[in-house]
């Protein structure tokens, strides 16, 4: 029995619902292909004959290259000139997501593709398999940012971003309640402020205040609470004035608690609750939101393997 194949499915999740149309076990299917195979590990692992599952599924050879061909994750390297591109040498396909149950026919469905947690046709939220509605129109908002703008800056669902700025919204919302919250919990609960949070501090201007490393770790904590503080309140001042009051001259450092004149190198910088409270982070902080900028200089093929 063959079976309708979605775009961006994952070889293993193609294989399991090819046993189930058969009325197999995954282990069963493996075992047959074993006999023709005998080199495979006894462990069942699909994604090593991807041209075997291609068969079975009644798809044309090559099938899954070219669909990882076209849901690679942008970065930057010299084949596009260190621009964020979708480089079939260099680039890696986004990680696993549960595809929404009402596209997927109710079916349990992986995909490896530009998605993130909330099906824009059917408005569920859909992230770690769940099927829940969403009513509010800012989750559709920020769907549509994520796999747009932020998809671009090689940014997904499960890059660490989201998570961090999910993290960041839950300890300045309800700090008493941080440490409860899974961050599948405290990314639904922020997912659109999340959104907004992580396409803010990658914008170029951001980018370049959080890579200097010559002015420590307190005016990037100051930045992110700012940040935080401007994102929660709605106000669109606040953030278009973030920019200019975060500068850099040298060593020196302009933030908005300062004088014009900037805090010298080496000054203390006083920061509120949010600030204190993730000030020993600042290392991780820092690299998790500068991780989109890291440039792959080695030659590295992803696509001709099997996803």
């Amino acid at each position: 029995m063959r079976i309708d194949v979605f775009p961006a499915e994952t070889v293993p999740s193609v294989y399991r619902r090819v046993a189930d149309g058969n009325a197999l076990t995954t282990a069963e299917l493996w075992t047959a292909i074993r006999r023709q195979r005998p080199h495979l590990p006894l462990k069942t692992s699909p994604e090593l004959v991807p041209d075997v599952v291609e068969q079975l599924a009644g798809l044309p050879h090559g099938h899954f290259v070219r669909t990882a061909a076209a849901h690679l994750l942008p970065i930057r390297c010299p084949h596009s000139t260190w621009q964020h591109t979708a480089c079939t040498q260099c680039s890696t396909l986004p990680a696993v997501s549960t595809m929404c149950r009402r596209c997927a026919n109710g079916e349990t469905v992986e995909i490896r593709g530009r998605s993130g947690a909330v099906c824009l046709r059917h408005k569920r939220w859909h992230h770690g398999g769940t099927d829940d509605p969403v009513d509010r129109g800012e989750y559709l908002r920020a769907e549509r940012c994520l796999t747009g703008t932020l998809w671009k800056r090689g940014i997904g669902l499960q890059t660490g971003e989201l998570d961090l700025a999910a993290e960041l919204l839950t300890i300045h919302n309800d700090p008493g309640l941080a440490a409860d919250k899974t961050p599948a919990a405290g990314l639904r609960a922020t997912y659109p402020d999340a959104i907004r949070l992580v396409t803010l501090l990658t914008q170029p201007w951001a980018t370049r205040f959080l890579r200097d490393r010559k002015i420590g770790y307190l005016p990037v904590i100051t930045l992110i609470e700012a940040a935080v503080a401007a994102i929660t309140s709605g106000s669109r001042n606040d953030l278009e004035n973030l920019e200019a009051a975060f500068q850099i001259r040298g060593r020196d450092v302009r933030l908005p608690i300062t004088s014009p004149d900037g805090v010298r190198h080496g000054r203390r910088i006083q920061t509120g609750a949010l600030g204190a409270s993730i000030r020993h982070q600042a290392p991780r902080i820092r690299g998790v939101l500068l991780r989109h900028t890291d440039a792959r200089t080695t030659t590295r093929r992803t696509i001709c393997t099997p996803p």
